[in-house]
């Protein structure tokens, strides 16, 4: 893992969990490149060890790299990530890909003639309790599915209390910011592990009175190609945080709740419900399994764990969603 080069495309909060967890990892500070515009948050990137520092991205992808993760806006993912995937380096982009699908069809190929890693972070796929509820899936135990419920709810201003929640990018739908935007986790979980979307028909709007340009609820109603039909909630304007599923199948159904890090089962023959509580709490470590599951995929030369195609077939969805709130009908994915 030391020798690995990284290049780090924003050093906002979370492009500076990755930066120390790159270090906790065993990469040597010294291969970091970092980026960001602001200089107070590359002052905070040199304490943590990191000496390259760029303010110009055309720059700053002129240095040895092997690999890159986007932090930057939403807006900008797919333009920056084009110009790397072009200079043959691997990719771990942040969710959601981009607020857009223009170029996506392009970098998809860049990534297939050039043989290269793009993983989206959806990084809820590496919750123990979502891979528990993955596995008792994949193992039938309430049989046929038939619906899937979920639901993340937060309050936007207390996202960085330190900060004016105004100035953040979440307040702007142009950087990319937005509930049905940011809250995407939830849609790529009922893709995860229920299956991929047909058609949706959603309300996708602002109905609070916080200060942003941007929409702050979407209720989709979603047609899965398998026929189960998903309910999925997002808002920024919650104030008892949530972020919780619920599968209904035949024989049963699967309840989580991830702020108790919980899984409830429910058997119908039986009649009685089993909670599931042993699941690691330091969500930090997801992050880190994350970043080591996607080096690996291009050191080892191993399969995407969440491949860009995954990502495009989430933002087809949101799309659609958008689509659905302007048409007020049914549209496909």
């Amino acid at each position: 893992m030391k020798n690995i080069k990284i290049f780090i495309v924003g050093a906002g909060s979370i492009g500076k969990r990755h930066i120390r967890n790159a270090i906790s990892i065993g990469i040597n500070p010294d291969n970091i490149i970092s980026l960001d515009k602001r200089d107070d948050r590359l002052e905070e990137v040199k304490k943590l060890g990191v000496k390259k520092t760029f303010k110009d991205f055309d720059l700053a992808i002129k240095e040895d790299f092997d690999a890159a993760i986007i932090c930057s806006p939403t807006s900008m993912h797919i333009e920056q990530s084009l110009k790397l995937a072009k200079l043959k380096k691997h990719l771990l982009i942040e969710k959601p890909l981009d607020s857009k699908l223009d170029g996506a069809e392009e970098l998809l190929k860049a990534s297939q003639l050039n043989k290269l890693t793009i993983m989206i972070a959806y990084i809820f796929r590496f919750s123990p309790a979502i891979k528990f509820i993955k596995k008792k899936l994949e193992e039938n135990v309430i049989g046929k599915i038939l619906y899937f419920r979920g639901e993340f709810s937060e309050y936007l201003p207390d996202w960085h209390p330190y900060e004016d929640y105004r100035t953040f990018y979440m307040a702007s739908k142009e950087q990319g910011g937005g509930s049905i935007l940011d809250q995407c986790h939830i849609m790529d979980l009922a893709h995860h592990l229920i299956g991929e979307f047909s058609s949706v028909i959603a309300i996708n709007t602002k109905v609070s009175n916080l200060e942003i340009k941007a929409d702050d609820i979407s209720e989709l109603i979603v047609r899965h190609k398998n026929g189960v039909i998903s309910s999925i909630h997002t808002d920024i304007f919650g104030r008892a945080h949530r972020k919780s599923i619920e599968i209904k199948g035949e024989q049963g159904n699967i309840l989580w709740d991830f702020y108790k890090n919980e899984v409830e089962i429910y058997n119908s023959e039986n009649k009685k419900s089993k909670k599931f509580t042993e699941f690691d709490k330091d969500f930090n470590n997801c992050y880190i399994e994350e970043l080591t599951a996607f080096i690996t995929s291009f050191t080892d030369e191993k399969k995407s764990v969440i491949p860009l195609e995954d990502g495009i077939d989430t933002m087809k969805l949101i799309l659609a969603a958008e689509k659905s709130e302007d048409s007020r009908k049914e549209e496909l994915v």
